[in-house]
This record gives structure tokens, sequence and C-alpha cells, in this order.
């Protein structure tokens, strides 16, 4: 029962950008040792669009492994908190190769422990997960110290670096000249797109994919035709995430039941359960209700294009406080009365 509960998330299916992206990273992976300066690379996309899953799956494949010698961590991968400092992330780091004083130390005894640990576990490649947070959306403005940090640490370790996030990451290195400077042209990975005739036959193979896999265990609607592969976009927005999300509830909720089957109903029960977006899908449409016919009508993909996507930021308007009449000009006001 674990293993058909995983079925989704086991279920890999490379797609083009997923494919590019992999293709460019295990490259700056080769290239590592070889180049007279640090590789960098980043990795852009909205949320939900498999950024993280081509990093995990490039660390899976160089996993740290225990050597005659020692720890061996070819890639050292970290997710940035949320309000990263250069202590924080050095701690994640130093967790990462597996220091026990990982907490100890100052900033600089740290950096002195993490780029010796980085020297002798062999680590070639940093990763650095939800780069986003090094831009502060609230102040708009970048962690300029961590960032350079950051930098001056790969430039020392002679490592390459990968950085993956979402669209408001180029910030960081659009501020920070230097970083800028090391980094080549950003890999991004787009939400699939309906209206283009490429997107959309890519979108039905990846539903047939996943058709394949689940009818092995279960009874289900085909996924891949016309119809059901446009309610599965509708209800998805073309992202990946929220596609395996929905997916795998379907699945749960048939274990728990005992069924063997998935019918349309359970589709829907399942995309109410998983799929969020700030505006109610029920006003816009209920896709995979057997009464609704759609249409991909360029109205309605502007409106599937808003899921997943966060409210915009209601900017309030400061309150004016009704300035306090000085003494000496309310005397001069009942003078002139």
């Amino acid at each position: 029962m674990v293993a058909i509960a995983s079925i989704v998330e086991n279920t890999l299916i490379p797609h083009s950008a997923f494919e590019k992206a992999s293709k460019r990273l295990a490259q700056c992976l080769r290239h590592a040792d070889g180049s007279s300066e640090p590789i960098c690379l980043a990795i852009v996309g909205e949320s939900r669009t498999g950024k993280s899953r081509v990093l995990e799956e490039c660390a899976a494949e160089n996993a740290p492994a225990r050597q005659p010698d020692g720890l061996n961590v070819p890639i050292l991968y970290v997710k940035t908190p949320s309000k990263p400092t250069v202590k924080s992330l050095a701690e994640l780091m130093l967790k990462g190769l597996q220091d026990p004083r990982f907490d100890a130390g100052t900033e600089n005894a740290k950096t002195i422990r993490l780029r010796t640990l980085m020297r002798n576990a062999g680590t070639r490649m940093v990763m650095i997960d939800d780069f986003q947070h090094f831009y502060d959306k609230g102040s708009h403005k970048v962690m300029h110290h961590v960032a350079d940090w950051l930098k001056i640490l790969v430039d020392d370790s002679k490592v390459a670096l990968t950085v993956a996030g979402l669209p408001t990451c180029q910030a960081v290195l659009e501020q920070n000249e230097q970083l800028a400077g090391r980094f080549l042209s950003p890999v991004f990975m787009p939400r699939f797109d309906w209206a283009k005739e490429a997107d959309r036959e890519e979108f039905v193979g990846i539903l047939g994919a996943f058709q394949e896999s689940l009818s092995e265990h279960f009874d289900m609607v085909p996924l891949d035709t016309p119809d059901m592969a446009f309610r599965c976009y509708c209800g998805t927005g073309g992202l990946m995430g929220y596609l395996t999300k929905f997916l795998r509830q379907a699945v749960w909720n048939a274990l728990e039941d005992g069924r063997k089957t998935i019918t349309l109903a359970d589709l829907a029960l399942a995309h109410d359960q998983t799929v969020w977006s700030r505006e109610s899908l029920s006003s816009v449409l209920a896709p995979f209700s057997r009464q609704v016919q759609l249409s991909p009508t360029p109205e309605l993909l502007t409106r599937i294009h808003r899921i997943g996507l966060p409210a915009p930021e209601i900017i309030r308007p400061r309150n004016r406080r009704t300035q306090p009449i000085m003494p000496e000009v309310s005397q001069q006001l009942l003078c002139a009365s």
C-alpha cells in the first residue's frame, strides 16, 4: 500500500523544461572542477513548476556517501531560511555536511570550518533552493551581506553554485553586480500554456504517462482524452506541482476507501481538497463536473493562469493625523476674530 500511495511522486516525467534545466545543471557539475572561476546557474520559475524537483533529482544522483577516507558530499543542497543570515545559512550548510557542531562558533569560525569540510568532503557544487528569500519583499531590499558571503564562499572553495527560486530571486542578482557577473543565463521553467500547441501536446503527454502508471492499480477515467486533459489543465493552471498534488490525493482517497476505481467525482473531490486559488474556482468553473462544458476561451484561460499566483499586495494609505494648532497660532486666530 505504501508503494501505491507514492506512485504519483515516483512517476518522474521529464518534460522539456525539466530536461533542459537538468541538462544545464549536469553540465555545470561536470565542468565544475576544470573551470577557472566558479560556474553559477539560476533556475527561475513560478511556484510549482518543478524547480526544486530538478535540484532534488540531481542531488539524489550525486548523493553523499561514506568512503574509507571519510564522508563524500559532491553536492551540498540546502533550502534558504525565510530570513537568511550568514549564521543561519552557514549552520544549514554545516549540518548538510554532518558537522555535529553545526551551530557552534562565531560567523568567521563557521565559515572557516565550512570551507574546510567542503574541501575534505570533495564538494563540487552548492545548491541553494528558495533563493527568493535573499530578497525582502517587505522592504524591497536584497540581503547583500549574505549574498556577498555566498559569493566569497564559492570563490574561495572553487565550487559551482546553483540557485533556484521564484522570479523575484532575479532581483538578488540584478542588484549585486559581482554576483551577477558570475552567473550564466538563467534557465526559466514556465507553467504550461494551453494556448501554445507545443505546451498543450506536452501536457497531454504527461497525463498519458500518469494514466499508464495509475491504471496498473486503478480502474479510472482516462486522463489524456481531449476533454479530460482540458479539465485537468483548468483544475491545475498548467502547474506540475498542482497536478501531482491533485492526482496523489485521488490515489490516497481511493486507498483509504478500499477502492480500485477513480471516477470523475473522485477527481472532483481530490481537486477540492488540494488546489488552492486566490480566486475561488467554483465562481469560475467546476472543472470535473459532468454538467460543465469547457471551452478554451481567452477569458477562461486568463482566469486559469491566476491559479497559484499570490494575491496582489494591498497598500493601505496612511492615516493623516490632524496637526495640532500651536498655542501662539490659536491666540492669533482669537485676536483676529
